[in-house]
């Protein structure tokens, strides 16, 4: 068992990150947001910021990502309000916000995931844990600021284990709240034995996610 630190946690909400880019965690934060719907609870989900999204016939960008987070948590929140700052540029966000919005900063991004009274907050981040956000904010800079326990995405494929490792070593060099792994498979042929590594080297309770191509969000139920 690892040691962990103690920490301050903000109850009524998770902050989804993960290992690295293109790992699925819009996905998972989908079938997270069924699996919390089972349980009665009402979700707002919150992706601050994202890039390469499609302009729109009437000028507007639209962030797919944030569309399927709506559809999975039926959450009557605008687009625009799950998802503030969005660019074109198929880059890095923090690259995008650079060239489009080189003002925004931390301070807006958490604005940006607040969420009404009697909901329970889906953040999701951009890229891995340590990826930058904005001129002065990393993701795990955004987690901190919002004090939610975090899921960590882990992409099931090679290397994965030296990436959960080390992401875990940075969240609780914060002293974050780490609740949960989610192992997703990225292929038919992920190996399983990622899994049971990462069971006995983290210590911490993990989730999996079998291959899923056809994208349908199967409830993943994570008690809060």
């Amino acid at each position: 068992m690892r040691n962990q630190p103690q920490q301050t946690t903000r109850l009524g909400g998770f902050f989804i990150t993960g290992t690295d880019t293109e790992i699925g965690k819009t996905h998972i934060a989908c079938c997270i947001a069924q699996g919390l719907i089972q349980q009665g609870i009402q979700v707002s989900p919150r992706k601050p910021i994202a890039s390469g999204c499609v302009r729109q016939s009437n000028g507007s960008l639209l962030a797919d990502d944030a569309v399927r987070l709506q559809r999975a948590s039926l959450s009557s929140d605008p687009l625009d309000t799950i998802c503030r700052y969005r660019f074109e540029p198929a880059i890095s966000p923090a690259r995008a916000s650079q060239q489009m919005c080189p003002t925004l900063d931390l301070a807006q991004l958490c604005q940006a995931c607040q969420i009404e009274d009697g909901q329970f907050a889906l953040i999701e981040g951009a890229g891995g844990f340590l990826s930058p956000l904005s001129h002065d904010a990393l993701n795990a800079d955004l987690a901190k600021a919002l004090g939610y326990p975090l899921i960590l995405v882990v992409g099931n494929r090679l290397g994965c284990l030296n990436h959960a490792l080390l992401t875990i070593e940075a969240i609780e060099s914060r002293g974050l709240n780490l609740h949960t792994l989610v192992v997703n498979d990225l292929s038919h042929d992920s190996d399983l034995d990622n899994l049971h590594d990462l069971c006995r080297l983290s210590g911490y309770p993990i989730a999996y996610q079998p291959f899923n191509p056809q994208g349908h969000f199967s409830p993943l139920v994570l008690t809060p």
